[in-house]
């Protein structure tokens, strides 16, 4: 396990189930939700580590006792996690988890606690259970065995199944308070200045702004949208713009690019208070003069749709080609 301890802005919710802990009620079987880049994860593993702490202090895990070295070396023998498996020889990662994974986790939990404490399992994410897996965790979610924790972690908690969310207590990790994440945000990035633009483009989550910090594309959005904006106004032929984007990260370049087409349909509405790219206004005024509303709704559809069909499997260079072939004025 990575983390061993929260991050700050998990401080409230942290105190509320540490504080279960203490008085042993605390739930066999939780969901974990909240929006992506939240560190739903990262909490999940520090109250792992805390429930395998020998001697816990104030609260977090001690971080020097066996239980802890072994949680720091991901090699505790009463802890296990379950995620959609990625094949060895394709490279290709499934897009749920299946009824086998279930079944190895029901005998894991069957057996005793080798080190005599918790036996806990993340599932992450739990949306991705098919149903036959779901199923087969219903029983366990019901009568869990003592000492044992089961957390579920979520983006979206309605993709549960029903059976599922009712035998398990519901515990939302929302985005943080905008000054304490940009506070832990700034020392984080080589451009403390840029926290707000990119809390603002990941709607607040710390741990996404921090992703996209890192991301080739944001380094050259301001190149990206000044390209949007010559082959819109037909003075950069396609072809040209689709071999400079080429290497580009095709779907982070799709997400970067429907943000940005977002905002230009915010600029031709006139509701310039709600866009995100405010560093790029300029530019984002420009391409609504130019695209109007119609057309950038149009070109983010086909972002959205390049995406699907590059998770297909289908030449990055055909979608770049089709892109700016429809962006041309």
């Amino acid at each position: 396990m990575a983390h061993l301890q929260p991050y700050p802005w998990h401080d409230g919710g942290w105190r509320r189930l540490t504080g279960l802990h203490a008085e042993q009620r605390l739930p066999h079987a939780l969901i974990l939700s909240g929006p992506a880049g939240v560190g739903k994860h990262a909490f999940a593993e520090s109250l792992a580590s805390l429930l395998m702490c020998v001697s816990p202090r104030q609260g977090l895990p001690c971080g020097e006792c066996k239980g802890c070295s072994l949680c720091r070396a991901d090699t505790h023998p009463d802890y296990c996690q379950l995620s959609p498996v990625t094949d060895e020889k394709t490279g290709k990662t499934s897009k749920v988890i299946k009824v086998d994974q279930i079944r190895a986790l029901l005998d894991f939990l069957s057996k005793s606690p080798q080190l005599g404490g918790w036996r806990i399992a993340i599932i992450d994410p739990a949306d991705t259970l098919n149903v036959s897996a779901a199923n087969s965790l219903l029983k366990t979610l019901e009568e869990p065995g003592d000492r044992t924790l089961l957390l579920l972690l979520t983006d979206q908690p309605l993709a549960l199944l029903p059976t599922i969310r009712s035998r398990c207590q519901h515990f939302d990790l929302g985005v943080p308070d905008r000054a304490q994440a940009q506070s832990w945000l700034s020392p984080q990035l080589e451009t403390p200045t840029h926290a707000g633009l990119l809390l603002s483009l990941c709607h607040g989550a710390p741990l996404a702004a921090l992703a996209m910090s890192q991301q080739e594309v944001f380094r050259q959005r301001e190149d990206l949208a000044k390209r949007l904006l010559a082959v819109a106004s037909g003075r950069v032929g396609p072809l040209s713009a689709s071999t400079a984007t080429q290497k580009l990260p095709a779907d982070e370049a799709w997400l970067w690019f429907y943000g940005l087409l977002a905002d230009v349909g915010l600029m031709a509405a006139e509701a310039r208070d709600a866009i995100k790219n405010r560093d790029l206004l300029p530019i984002i005024g420009s391409l609504a003069e130019v695209m109007g509303s119609r057309k950038a709704l149009d070109l983010q559809a086909l972002c959205l749709d390049n995406r699907r069909l590059l998770a297909a499997n289908i030449q990055p260079g055909l979608l770049w080609d089709r892109f700016w072939e429809q962006t041309r004025g």
